[in-house]
């Protein structure tokens, strides 16, 4: 049980990062153009931001590592001076495609979606792990952010690892 606690723990507070970096760039999310064209392609990339928010500094690293059995490999590394995760992500052609139109939208305006919150539930007699939905939190951003966190905050695509 305390371990279910810790990793649901973790996957909250990954969420809560991506969500302050986020709100540190205006509810915006602000990819360069070199990033968009080569995450529309899966192309090996990286690329790295810096934002601040309440006084605190965020650096985001975002490494595109390209096509592996079908699948685009995409890792994020969030850091603040006391805290980082990692999410390391696979995601399919349709799943690139949704980000990338989103990428390309030009709209500022801000949207509000609800996006599902996971826990991980273990299986007693096989060890096995599943993740189950605990709930929902609505989020607000422009279709670019909105469409990544649909992705990032799912276990099922991108498992957060805290790195420090």
């Amino acid at each position: 049980m305390k371990k279910i606690t810790t990793l649901a723990l973790v996957a909250t507070i990954a969420f809560s990062a991506a969500v302050t970096c986020a709100f540190a760039a205006d509810n915006y999310s602000k990819f360069s153009s070199k990033f968009k064209k080569n995450f529309r392609d899966c192309d090996k990339y990286e690329e790295v931001t810096t934002s601040e928010y309440q006084g605190v500094s965020f650096t985001t690293t975002r490494k595109i590592l390209g096509w592996r059995n079908g699948f685009c490999r995409y890792e994020e590394t969030i850091a603040s001076p006391t805290d980082s995760y990692k999410l390391s992500c696979v995601l399919s052609n349709v799943q690139v495609d949704d980000i990338s139109d989103a990428m390309k939208s030009r709209s500022r305006e801000l949207e509000k979606y609800e996006l599902d919150t996971f826990a991980e539930k273990k299986d007693p007699k096989t060890g096995n792990v599943k993740y189950v939905k605990n709930g929902t939190t609505i989020i607000k951003g422009d279709k670019a952010y909105i469409a990544w966190a649909k992705y990032l905050n799912n276990p099922y695509f991108c498992k957060p690892q805290k790195i420090k």
